[in-house]
This record gives structure tokens, C-alpha cells and sequence, in this order.
């Protein structure tokens, strides 16, 4: 432990220190020196900005995450905004970093589409525009293998009987958001050619803040922050939507956290009652020592 100071009865050695003025007697201090010593990172830097980048969206070492959103998807149509649904939404994440400095993602993603007024899970959805019901489409929770490349762009392979993703990712800014925190707008664009040829879009852009001291400190690796996500969209398919002309788009907040138990508790109840086995072990479904069918609701 370090010494401490005694400025009233100072020997020698304390007698040079206050000679130094007050940055060498703070750095006497536990923790100070080291603190003053680490250079902070800096958004203007290209390489500073990657693992800022990194730190807020996902990791800079090797280990899991856990994120949530939830929010309105509303349809842009005729001048208006008309609230659809809702999504409630948790994720699992594993990275794996290479000597590339590229990573490897297995994402987990286990959304439920909800009633935008009482946050339950539908089965059927009356389209407020067309008036129709409609069975609620989505997809089992299945991981999802990613690579992510040292610039922090998506690779994505084209797969036989898959959807093409024709995916770009616009420069991510960084900046101070009020006074204590740093945040970072990320944006992308993907055009979607599904395998029966037809066409559709997706852009998202996300606004991820935390604490600035815990962003711009190097040694930190990964951080509990705080997300806005919104997206816009092509109508999707079971929507039965035709040829009018509109979007859908999502208004979502949430956070990346750091512990599984800290996802919201209204989506782990949900969890249990509609996917017991990964409520169980959400850790074995991640990495694909459980399986769980790919169902389409």
C-alpha cells in the first residue's frame, strides 16, 4: 500500500514531492499514478475508434454479451405513423477474436413479437390497414455463425437457398452525449434478395452510450450500455401488405448487460414458458449443444 503523505511533518523524501506542486503529490496517491499514466482513448483516431466501437457494441476480449431491445414497429403510411406491434427481444453473444483482428460472432437472438398495448406474445395480428388478419410470422431461435472483420464490417457468406445480403456499413461516428457520457451513432444498409428473387431493404441505425470515463479508458473491455435502435424496413411478406406504398419501422430502446439474469424479466418470463429449454441453459442452445427447432412462430 502506498505511503501516505504527511504534509504537516513532511521528511526529505516528502519535501521534494511538494516541491513538484500538486500533479506530484496527487500522483502519490493509490491509483492515481496509474491512472495518469494511461492515455486515454481518443475518437479522432482511427484505431481508437474501432475498439471504442468494439467496447460499446460488443467486446475487445473473448467472452459472452447479453442485449436487449424493445419497442414499437409502427408503419410509415399515407402521411402517418400507425403502430403495428411490438418487439421484445433478447440476445446471447459469443466473440472469438483472431490474430487478424477480425472476430467470430455466434449470435443467439430470441425475439418475440408482441401486441404493442399489452406486451403479449401474438399468434395473429389484425393489420390496422388492410384490415386483415394475419398469422404472425418470425423464425425459431436459432444461433447465427458471423464474422466480423478488423474495420468492424459484417462477412457474410452467400448460402445456397438463403436470403443475399448486399450489406454496407456507413463510418460510425462518435461523440460526448451531455456531460458524463460518450456515445456512438452506427448505421448500415442492406439489400435483401430473398431465394424467390424478390427484393427487399433494411436500414438500421443505433445509438450506443455509456459512462465517457469507462469508454475512452483502455482497460476496460466491455461495458454495460445503453442502446436506441431504429430501423426501416420493406413491408415483410406475412404482413400481406401488396403493392402499397410504405414502411415499417422500429422505435426500440434497450442495453447491452452483463449477465444473462439481467435481461429484462418480463422477456425471461416469456423465455420459460415458450422455450424451456433455453431458459435452462442458454449457454448449451448458443454454442449448439441443444437444439431447438426452427419454427416459424
Amino acid at each position: 500500500m502506498s505511503r501516505m503523505l504527511d504534509v504537516t511533518r513532511p521528511d526529505r523524501r516528502d519535501a521534494m514531492k511538494l516541491g513538484l506542486g500538486l500533479a506530484a503529490t496527487a500522483a502519490a496517491l493509490p491509483g492515481v499514478a496509474a491512472r495518469a499514466a494511461t492515455r486515454l482513448l481518443d475518437p479522432a483516431n482511427p484505431d481508437d475508434a474501432r475498439l471504442i466501437y468494439r467496447k460499446l457494441r460488443y467486446r475487445t476480449d473473448d467472452g459472452l454479451l447479453f442485449s436487449w431491445i424493445r419497442g414499437p414497429y409502427m408503419a410509415a403510411y399515407e402521411g402517418d405513423l400507425i403502430p403495428m406491434y411490438a418487439l421484445n427481444l433478447g440476445a446471447i453473444q459469443r466473440i472469438t477474436h483472431n490474430p487478424d483482428g477480425s472476430f467470430n460472432l455466434i449470435d443467439l437472438e430470441i425475439s418475440f413479437r408482441v401486441d404493442a398495448q399489452t406486451g403479449e406474445r401474438l399468434k395473429t395480428l389484425r393489420n390496422p390497414i388492410t384490415g386483415e388478419t394475419v398469422p404472425v410470422g418470425g423464425r425459431g431461435p436459432v444461433p447465427t455463425h458471423l464474422k466480423v472483420s478488423a474495420d468492424n464490417d459484417f462477412v457474410i457468406p452467400d448460402v445456397p437457398g438463403q436470403p443475399q445480403y448486399d450489406h454496407s456499413h456507413v463510418p460510425v461516428s462518435i461523440f460526448p452525449l451531455g456531460r458524463t457520457e460518450m456515445a456512438m451513432r452506427d448505421r448500415s444498409h442492406a439489400r435483401v434478395t430473398a431465394p424467390d428473387g424478390s427484393v427487399s431493404y433494411l436500414n438500421e441505425v443505433s445509438t450506443i452510450s455509456a459512462p465517457r470515463d469507462q469508454v475512452l479508458d483502455p482497460r476496460t473491455t466491455s461495458l454495460n450500455s445503453r442502446v436506441q435502435s431504429n430501423d426501416v424496413r420493406s413491408w415483410p411478406a406475412w404482413l400481406n401488405m401488396g403493392a402499397r406504398p410504405g414502411t415499417l419501422a422500429l422505435f426500440a430502446n434497450g442495453g447491452k448487460v452483463s449477465h444473462f439474469a439481467d435481461l429484462p424479466d418480463d422477456w425471461h418470463a416469456m423465455l420459460k414458458q415458450y422455450y424451456p429449454q433455453i431458459a435452462a441453459d442458454p449457454i448449451a442452445v448458443l454454442d449448439g449443444k441443444i437444439k431447438i427447432p426452427a419454427a416459424t412462430w
